[in-house]
């Protein structure tokens, strides 16, 4: 019997409060009829009388109280009348006249260039970025607006999952270095139209046009803006389109995490670089790759130093720079710095409490630290805030178990089972996806859906480490221990040297008796 799961369901349902009202008015009621009573000579069967319905009553009021409450329109059941609240509560907050809330949609790309999301997206984070500096406005996160991406909902309906009075969404065409974008600006409650406009230009003009969407909001919500909160508004990163459209290009594969990819996104951030050298963004990217690069491929010292170097750049350009901050985390956390690293992202999430890479690290530093209930804390953030970011399950998954947490353990993993295959849709060439979903399928017991997605993810990319790594530990953790190690030795042979992880990784533990694998580590 778990008394604390029964006490918090009695206070759920409102039951105390009652229960002591009941006791107080009955024994007011007892003190009044014993003085009255006594003044009028009454039989003692009426106090007798008086007191079995009172008794009587308690319980009964326990029952009622249990089943219904007392709402504005009169008695309803419980759980009835919690919607009734919930949704009442909810309505209010969503259009409140008093707060202004804008959520700026995804921006579509309608373009002939199938590959340019990328540069929508961008063009979606720039305009939230730019209004998120005014004070008067509420704004939903980058995160949360891009969660939005493919909804079918209606405006309304998104209105109300966002919480929001004010919707912003667009079109992006690009075609041959010029520029189309149309954007719209809703108002949700009356369900109308306030003001809709189609720029055209070229690449170059990108961010005058950014820079007329923004003004144009604060126009049509009446918003009274501080001359700071005017310069922001015409704040850029940079003067350079060529370079913005670079840095976009390499934010879009920096969280791929195969080599190839890592090395790409650092040649793009170069390319930024090239055209605008004064970029804090494009360092603050590169110094990420350079870092996760070190960690995940190639334990090259040099990697980690331009890393930091890049990230001490970036900051030169712009000391509030949230990326470079947690860029420097991951630096600090692979030279073994904990306390360093855990001041560094803090600055992160300070500049920016949406940088979900920032909390990533956070997470895994206190899972080092043994704080693993901070650090499911800040991996469930880090899924919030990016829910494609889907390294955060596997982190999420150990910390339970070591946390010993077989409820939420189990919950995660239910999770985990449900995103990969709708991710997988969208971005069938991720893949560590296929191996993070084949690890997720083993935990389910479904072996062979397993091995398949296992197959899948390797032959993406056979000849990345990493995948090949995973690989190792997948077999290993479902008893092919011959075919892990082969696998392993093949990772070694080609430049896997991360040999203090393998001798700690959990998932290779059951060969740590096996001759060939014991051979293999040998003087390493």
């Amino acid at each position: 019997m778990n008394i604390k799961r029964y006490i918090a369901e009695l206070k759920r349902r409102n039951v105390f409060k009652p229960a002591i009202a009941y006791l107080l008015v009955a024994w007011l009621i007892v003190q009044v009829a014993d003085i009255v009573l006594s003044t009028f000579e009454a039989p003692p069967y009426f106090m007798k009388t008086l007191m079995f319905f009172l008794i009587i009553g308690f319980p009964l009021n326990l029952i009622f109280t249990w089943i219904y409450d007392f709402t504005p329109k009169g008695f309803k059941k419980t759980e009835q009348a919690e919607e009734e609240v919930t949704f009442t509560s909810k309505s209010n907050q969503q259009f409140d006249k008093n707060i202004k809330k804008l959520a700026v949609l995804p921006f579509r790309n309608i373009g002939s260039e199938k590959d340019s999301d990328y540069f929508s997206d961008g063009l979606t984070e720039e305009i939230i970025i730019r209004l998120s500096g005014i004070k008067d406005l509420e704004i939903a996160s980058r995160s949360t607006s891009m969660q939005y991406r493919d909804s079918k909902l209606d405006i309304i309906s998104l209105g109300r999952e966002l919480k929001a009075r004010y919707l912003l969404q667009g079109a992006v065409r690009r075609n041959n270095g010029d520029l189309r974008i149309s954007t719209e600006l809703i108002d949700v409650e009356k369900d109308a139209e306030l003001w809709a406009e189609i720029y055209s230009g070229k690449m170059a003009d990108v961010f005058e046009i950014q820079e007329k969407v923004s003004k144009q909001i604060v126009k049509s919500l009446q918003l009274r803006i501080s001359q700071k909160e005017k310069v922001a508004l015409k704040k850029r990163a940079t003067m350079n389109s060529d370079a913005f459209d670079a840095n976009l290009r390499a934010r879009e594969f920096l969280f791929r995490y195969t080599k190839s990819y890592l090395l790409w996104s650092i040649d793009l951030f170069q390319k930024a670089l090239d055209f605008d050298p004064e970029y804090a963004a494009a360092y603050a990217g590169m110094s990420e790759a350079y870092a996760m690069l070190y960690e995940t491929h190639d334990k090259i010292p040099v990697w980690l130093e331009r890393a930091e170097q890049a990230a001490l750049k970036a900051l030169i350009y712009d000391h509030g720079s949230s990326e470079a901050y947690s860029a420097l985390g991951l630096v600090y956390y692979n030279r073994n710095l904990l306390d360093e690293a855990l001041l560094s992202v803090q600055k992160a999430i300070s500049f920016d409490p949406d940088n979900f890479f920032a909390y990533w690290i956070r997470g895994r530093l206190y899972r080092m630290k043994d704080r693993d209930a901070e650090a499911v804390i800040d991996f469930n953030k880090v899924l919030e805030l990016n829910r494609d970011f889907h390294s955060a399950y596997g982190d999420l998954q150990m910390s339970y178990e070591k946390l010993k947490d077989k409820e939420k353990l189990e919950e995660t993993i239910q999770r985990a089972v449900l995103f990969y295959p709708n991710y997988l849709m969208h971005k069938p060439e991720d893949a560590r996806a296929h191996q993070f979903y084949a690890f997720t399928l083993e935990r389910l017991g479904r072996r062979k859906e397993a091995k398949e997605e296992m197959r899948r993810g390797i032959e993406i990319n056979p000849n990345d480490l990493i995948i090949v790594y995973n690989a190792a530990c997948f077999y290993a953790l479902i008893g092919d221990k011959k075919t892990s190690i082969e696998i392993l030795k093949k990772a070694i042979d080609n430049g896997f040297e991360n040999f203090e992880y393998i001798k700690h990784d959990p998932d290779l533990y059951s060969l740590n008796e096996e001759p060939d694998f014991i051979a293999l580590l040998h003087g390493k």
